[in-house]
């Protein structure tokens, strides 16, 4: 094993910036910050969703294309089913940011798989993510039931450290350089 390129560091920078947003304002606890909260996991979702379909094609790579492919779909699909959950219930919309940290978790650590396979170290670091994401879904599950300011607080720490943790993730698997 060793420390290989990896192709897609900003994609976990841009998950860090938007969990350490997330992590803010869940904090703050702005008044109707739920339903503005979803808006905010929505776009996103969608915006992550976008990227990974249309980099493949502007960065002109072909390894895992057709992963990457898949998840932009399906994180559009994600983005779009929360925005037409918007006017429901609270518990829809948690129970719909749950089932996305679930499949997130579940997507990191199929490329922790791919990495391991590909004699990568930076699996450990999927691995981690792949965690980090359940204890996010894990808050936002306890939320259903009671989203009362101290679990929503506590909501917005954790959040905000899984930020933290995504950014420097990403500086580390920046810091191998492409091969020529």
């Amino acid at each position: 094993m060793e420390l290989k390129y990896f192709g897609k560091p900003w994609l976990q920078a841009f998950k860090g910036g938007f969990f350490i947003i997330l992590g803010i304002l869940s904090m703050l606890q702005i008044y109707g910050s739920i339903r503005a909260g979803a808006v905010f996991f929505s776009f996103f979702i969608g915006l992550t969703g976008f990227v990974l379909i249309v980099a493949p094609f502007l960065l002109k790579t072909k390894i895992n294309r057709v992963w990457n492919l898949l998840l932009g779909i399906l994180n559009l699909l994600f983005a779009i089913l929360i925005l037409v959950k918007l006017k429901g219930e609270r518990l829809d919309l948690f129970t719909i940011m749950v089932a996305w940290m679930i499949f997130n978790a579940l997507a990191e650590t199929i490329e922790a798989v791919i990495l391991f396979y590909r004699k990568n170290v930076f699996f450990a670091l999927f691995l981690i993510q792949a965690l980090l994401s359940l204890l996010i879904g894990w808050g936002f599950y306890s939320l259903i039931e009671n989203s009362e300011p101290q679990r929503m607080f506590n909501m917005g720490v954790i959040a905000l450290i899984v930020g933290i943790i995504n950014e420097l993730s990403a500086y580390i698997l920046g810091s191998i350089k492409k091969p020529e």
